[in-house]
């Protein structure tokens, strides 16, 4: 028992210097959603010094403990030992201080998931440290060398190193908890969906999804009550949440928004919603990162045409792909009906803070004007118009709605600030979505700043895309081009330059808030500023 209270005082007090010195992997694993692939993916970032500074943490402590041992070895071997710990804490809470200064984009949410791995986390980082000093005690006893004996604990300095593996471990333990609870909310979502009497809409896409799904809320709202995800709440958890929520009670249609970022999510998702009827927005390169092909993508997202019940509206540019889709039988693509722009669109006007055009749907032609932006607004009211049509609205009550819509924060979002116009398109990160983004930040007269990290999630095509994505800033006309961070930018500054784009626009910085910094000191009123997708901190 002597021996044994000491070592138990000293994992406590090291478990939980080591636990809050490392917070910042808990906030990118949850930015991963869980997946301890993420994690470490992040770690080997090559521009990503997080693993450098665990090593200087664990370097620095075996330097000034080894230098504690050699001036006091005198003392006896329980003195110097005591002495060394010195160091040792105070260079744990040295780094944590400095961490803690260093704040996630993305702040991490206190969520029952994460207070539950937290808990994990802190029990193997206990488990670990005692069994670590139970170990280098036992080999202190068998070598019985009086050199040894002040250098038996040297080897906890490389402890820190040791966390990611240890929050992996927690993860993983703790996975198994999470999984059967999730299992059992999302069979209890299942039920209450099963045994009401809500019509079921499903939206799907590589892009638009979110736009598309507020869009027709509010059209429908003019007919049905309606609740839909909120947010981007698009995975099953998201959606049962929903639907357990007081706010799905008593509505007659429920709007589902559906991501998927593995083979079998669209599958998965269908077979909780089993929708009525769904928007597919359409197909880029985006998540080809976790699934291999753009072709893969598309096999993925078309799950949703063999599993809707009525009727599925499907992008214009999905027409070619879908009809030729050997996945599909011809019952399952009759069930498609196409947004073809070019019959249903005409007179279209894209300003810099509006966009106005005329729609045919219902055999009529109505005029829309909207604050919503650039031509995805006119895509995804047409999208969404078409489903609104199939279930009961007028042309009229669809042009009403398309004046009441507002932009959803950070999705090409204007804001007037100071006399500077704003364009937040901060969660767009596909090629796509940046080529519209580009053309409406040129529809503004003056100056033109677009601030950016490039493209994610594109797998093995990230420098192919990048590289375009560089080419399309050397051939706009833009003001500056302020290229944020190290991961992406170097493909999307190389087609800039090999493209003839001047040299002297280019900005670079190493952060966010060193690019703002710079802005705050350039940027005059009546300039039009561009943010283009803000990444999380796990890229």
């Amino acid at each position: 028992m002597g021996e044994i209270l000491p070592r138990i005082v000293a994992s406590a007090v090291c478990s939980c210097v080591f636990f809050f010195a490392t917070l910042k992997m808990l906030g990118v694993l949850q930015q991963g959603g869980y997946y301890n692939r993420a994690l470490f993916k992040w770690l080997k970032k090559k521009d990503n010094l997080y693993a450098e500074t665990l090593s200087l943490w664990s370097g620095l402590t075996l330097l000034a403990c080894s230098l504690v041992i050699a001036c006091f070895f005198f003392l006896g071997a329980k003195i110097t030992g005591l002495l060394s710990a010195i160091p040792f804490l105070f260079f744990a809470l040295l780094y944590a201080r400095a961490d803690s200064k260093r704040a996630l984009k993305v702040p991490l949410k206190r969520t029952e998931r994460v207070k539950r791995l937290s808990v994990c986390y802190l029990v193997v980082l206990l488990l670990s440290s005692y069994l670590l000093i139970a170990l280098f005690t036992f080999i202190k006893s068998v070598v019985a060398n009086s050199v040894y004996n002040y250098l038996c604990y040297l080897p906890f300095c490389f402890f820190p190193l040791l966390t990611p593996v240890l929050l992996a471990l927690a993860n993983a333990i703790d996975g198994v908890y999470e999984r059967r609870v999730n299992a059992k909310f999302v069979a209890k979502a299942k039920e209450k969906l099963e045994s009401s009497s809500v019509l079921k809409i499903a939206v799907v896409g590589s892009y638009g999804k979110t736009s598309v799904k507020n869009v027709l809320k509010e059209m429908l709202a003019q007919k049905y009550s309606v609740v839909a995800t909120p947010e981007s709440y698009n995975t099953p958890l998201g959606i049962a949440k929903t639907v357990l929520s007081a706010d799905f009670d008593g509505k007659e249609v429920f709007i589902a928004e559906m991501g998927a970022r593995h083979a079998g999510d669209i599958f998965e998702l269908c077979e909780l919603v089993k929708p009525d009827f769904a928007v597919f927005t359409g197909v880029c390169a985006q998540h080809v990162e976790t699934f291999g092909s753009e072709e893969n993508v598309f096999a993925e997202k078309a799950e949703i045409i063999k599993s809707t019940a009525k009727k599925i509206v499907c992008g214009a540019a999905l027409k070619e792909r879908v009809l030729a889709y050997g996945g599909l039988t011809a019952e399952e693509k009759e069930k498609c009906r196409f947004a073809d722009l070019a019959e249903t669109v005409s007179s279209v006007c894209y300003e810099a803070e509006s966009t106005k055009f005329v729609l045919a749907i219902g055999g009529e032609k109505v005029g829309i004007e909207t604050a919503l932006l650039a031509e995805p607004a006119v895509e995804n009211i047409a999208l969404a118009a078409l489903v609104a049509e199939e279930m009961g609205l007028s042309p009229i009550e669809i042009s009403e709605a398309a004046k009441r819509l507002q932009p959803i924060p950070h999705r090409l979002q204007l804001i007037k600030e100071n006399g500077v116009f704003i364009l937040d398109d901060a969660y767009n990160a596909n090629e796509r979505g940046a080529q519209v983004a580009i053309k409406a930040l040129e529809r503004f007269p003056s100056r033109k700043i677009l601030i950016t990290p490039g493209l994610v999630e594109t797998g093995v095509l990230n420098a192919e895309l990048n590289g375009n994505f560089g080419k399309a800033l050397a051939e706009a006309n833009l003001t500056f081009v302020v290229l944020v961070g190290e991961t992406l930018v170097k493909a999307v500054k190389d087609g800039f330059l090999a493209a003839g784009g001047q040299e002297e626009k280019l900005k670079q910085f190493p952060t966010l808030a060193k690019a703002q910094e710079w802005l705050g000191g350039e940027v005059q009123a009546e300039d039009a500023v561009l943010f283009l997708n803000d990444l999380p901190d796990l890229y």
